[in-house]
């Protein structure tokens, strides 16, 4: 009986929702934030207000605050709060099996979850539930400050646009990318998969093209001539490798607890299917095969299937959150 009240108590303060402030007739941002006493550039972000001299009466706006959970529950989430676009880690306490959030089920590995949070989740407050103890909490999601782009396709590319056969080939990534497994084959922070390093394309950029909206970039896309060496970030199995409809010339990695990688429109590939890589191994060289305007690699991260930005697997800050996860990958 006294556990079964203190799960009661615990999940009704978890639902406590972070304030919520309703804008007022003359208010600015900045008093706003003075008065809560959080960054003005935090107050913005966890809105996605890009301009924050541009806010209206009655807006409803999210305050950042401390994660709303008991500290009873052994539940951490880094980085706090977690961004569009940037994978989660969610540190559990013993006997949760999965972590359900954003429509997802997130399994856990040594009581860690890696959980994606998608680059087109507006900010605002989330539901969760820690399946086992059926723990149940409010997740804080800010923005990521993503930019916007148009991208004018000649006649040839823009017929490239067919939707049924980019879903099919969406499907197939998803298969190629395979089913979460507890291991992390990786080892450290990633590298990059060029040798020099200049970004023309930052991932979640909003994009159109020939002036009609398509989504946003679920990758970042990296300066290169053609024939430039493309090489394994980090250790993996190799998922695919084959030449695909819009992203030409491809390779796809998996490297555990569901995350797995891609390296698009190359020119020629180097690897087999079922090959296992080490972490600067050579795996194809730059080109522009398939949907693409010049030469360049388009590298892609999948986390459960979900994009997420390469450019956090390079951080030490990621790595070390997993330490659980990883002290049992073999």
């Amino acid at each position: 009986m006294k556990r079964f009240i203190w799960l009661f108590l615990t999940i009704g303060l978890a639902l406590a929702a972070a304030p919520v402030h309703v804008v007022q007739p003359g208010e600015t941002l900045y008093r706003i934030a003075e008065t809560y006493g959080v960054p003005l550039e935090a107050l913005a972000a966890a809105n996605g207000i890009e301009d924050v001299n541009l806010i209206r009466a009655g807006q409803r706006l999210v305050v950042p605050s401390d994660p709303s959970w008991p500290e009873g529950w052994g539940l951490s989430v880094t980085p706090w709060p977690p961004v569009q676009g940037e994978p989660a880690v969610f540190r559990v306490p013993e006997g949760v099996g999965t972590v359900q959030v954003f429509n997802l089920k997130v399994p856990v590995a040594s009581d860690v979850a890696l959980v994606p949070v998608p680059a087109d989740t507006n900010p605002g407050l989330y539901p969760f539930v820690l399946k086992g103890p059926d723990l149940k909490g409010e997740l804080l999601v800010v923005a990521g400050g993503y930019g916007h782009e148009n991208i004018m396709l000649s006649e040839e590319k823009n017929a490239l646009l067919d939707r049924e056969k980019i879903r099919a080939e969406k499907a197939r990534l998803l298969e190629a990318c395979g089913p979460w497994t507890p291991e992390v084959r990786w080892q450290g922070p990633w590298r990059w998969p060029l040798e020099q390093v200049e970004v023309t394309s930052e991932f979640g950029t909003r994009r159109s093209y020939n002036g009609r909206p398509g989504g946003w970039h679920g990758g970042v896309d990296l300066r290169g001539k053609e024939g430039t060496p493309v090489y394994a970030p980090a250790a993996g199995v190799v998922g695919l490798s084959d030449e695909l409809y819009v992203r030409g010339n491809a390779v796809i990695l998996r490297h555990g607890l569901g995350v797995c990688s891609g390296y698009y429109h190359l020119s020629q590939r180097v690897v087999e299917s079922g090959q296992t890589v080490e972490r600067g191994d050579l795996i194809g060289y730059i080109g522009m095969t398939g949907l693409s305007t010049g030469p360049h690699l388009h590298w892609e991260v999948r986390i459960l299937g979900q994009t997420t930005d390469p450019a956090a697997f390079t951080r030490s800050e990621l790595w070390h959150r997993l330490a659980p996860a990883r002290a049992a990958g073999p």
